[in-house]
């Protein structure tokens, strides 16, 4: 990718020395030198630059994007400037913007590999997938032996459900890359969409082998094996949920016919009719239950894996604080004898083994709380965790019932949900869980 003109060889030793120093986190002192290196020069769009990076890695969004514009601004065109800051703006809500600015930079730079690459990453955040492709296939074609550009080309082509195009790809980068993961990963995903099933065992050992402690990787080695892995990878369903944030309420309250949060609200209103409690909201998505519940005497804490979801649930107004995290994590950091309820609509399905949660849930509920939760429900003669074609995990009732004894927990309703959503069409039934923490 061409570059913008450097102002002097010390300055640009600075600015790696900085960059270094934002890598490091050492955001203070990369701050320091970063004003320093402004007061220098000025008119240098790459101090600006560093400056977004800076802001973004100190979680400043706002900051970076202001940076962005500015470098910019300077070097109107510069490529690097115009991709990074549509990079931002395709994470947010400047979505039409960014693609903007990926069009211009690949019409500027139309045989520039990295250009074509970073304009397509700018495309897929965006959502348009398709234009992706198009990037993607038309840098392959033209640096048909840049090893990068055919795995982005495999691996979005593979995110497309095209399989069988994206086979031929991945068998020349196995050439090209032996033992890479990722090329290993999208081996897998071709072979279980061709229901291979000897294939799919071979890349996931060979995955496993790679790298022993990735959750995703062991995830899928359990599935190809025959086994039930205990959860889902958490970056997995971040993920999936960061794509679905800006029309989840839609989808669940209309498409779906979602009616599980009301449904824990008139719990919690009949437990405690004073609206004097402290609830915490495991997987609180966009904020459905806190929207069915309403402003309480008391706080509302929200934990979710996804960014995007937090930002739309904080536009509810009755949330008093939010944490990005896995709600295992949440679960472990939580003080005991902390809430006087804990609410998990429509997450387990993801997590899994109950045995993980129903614990912590206990421990960190004060004596009376209550623990209230939703699953999808396992039928007669399925085993107690079974992991659906959907990647969604069912449960049956007498299990989860039977765990929450083991906890401690006692005073266990189990309300039958003959629809707890609906998918394809069809009802999908479910059961929601009250327990009680002993006085």
């Amino acid at each position: 990718m061409s570059d913008h003109p450097i102002a002097s060889d010390a300055l640009t030793q600075e600015l790696q020395r900085i960059r270094e120093l934002i890598g490091k986190g050492q955001l203070q002192a990369a701050a320091q030198a970063l004003n320093a290196a402004q007061r220098q020069a000025p008119h240098d769009a790459r101090v600006y630059l560093l400056g977004m990076r800076l802001a973004s890695f100190a979680g400043n969004v706002g900051g970076a994007i202001q940076s962005a514009r500015r470098a910019l601004a300077l070097a109107p065109n510069w490529p690097v400037a115009m991709l990074e800051l549509g990079a931002l703006l395709a994470r947010g809500n400047g979505k039409q913007e960014a693609m903007r600015l990926a069009r211009e930079a690949v019409a500027q730079n139309p045989n520039d590999p990295l250009v074509l690459t970073n304009a397509a990453n700018i495309s897929h955040t965006s959502g348009d997938k398709e234009q992706a492709l198009k990037w993607m296939q038309q840098g392959a074609t033209q640096h048909p032996d840049d090893a990068r550009l055919r795995l982005a080309l495999a691996q979005i082509l593979a995110e497309l459900n095209r399989h069988a195009e994206a086979k031929p790809h991945f068998d020349w980068l196995e050439t090209r890359l032996p033992g890479d993961h990722r090329v290993l990963l999208g081996q897998l995903n071709c072979a279980l969409s061709a229901k291979d099933v000897e294939a799919a065992r071979r890349y996931a050992d060979l995955a496993l082998a790679a790298l022993p402690e990735d959750s995703h990787v062991q995830y899928w080695h359990a599935i190809t094996h025959g086994r039930t892995p205990p959860t889902r990878p958490a970056a997995a369903v971040a993920s999936l949920f960061e794509r679905y944030a800006d029309h989840y309420d839609s989808l669940w309250a209309h498409d779906l016919q979602y009616r599980v949060p009301e449904r824990i609200a008139q719990i919690l209103d009949q437990l405690h009719p004073e609206r004097r409690f402290n609830l915490l909201d495991l997987g609180c998505g966009t904020g459905f239950v806190g929207a069915c519940l309403g402003p309480i005497d008391g706080h509302i804490v929200g934990v979710d894996l996804s960014g995007r979801m937090i930002e739309q649930a904080q536009q509810r107004g009755v949330y008093s604080k939010f944490y990005k995290a896995n709600l295992l994590d949440a679960l472990r950091d939580t003080p005991a004898d902390h809430y006087e309820a804990i609410t998990c609509a429509d997450v387990l399905v993801y997590v899994g083994d109950l045995g993980l949660v129903i614990p912590g849930a206990k421990r960190v509920l004060k004596p009376g709380g209550h623990f209230i939760f939703s699953c999808e429900a396992a039928q007669d003669g399925e085993p107690d965790l079974i992991l659906r074609p959907s990647n969604r995990y069912a449960h049956r009732d007498t299990a989860a019932e039977r765990l929450c004894r083991e906890a401690g927990f006692t005073d266990i309703r189990i309300d039958q949900l003959p629809v707890l959503r609906m998918e394809g069409g069809q009802p999908l039934p479910g059961f929601l869980v009250t327990a009680r923490k002993p006085a």
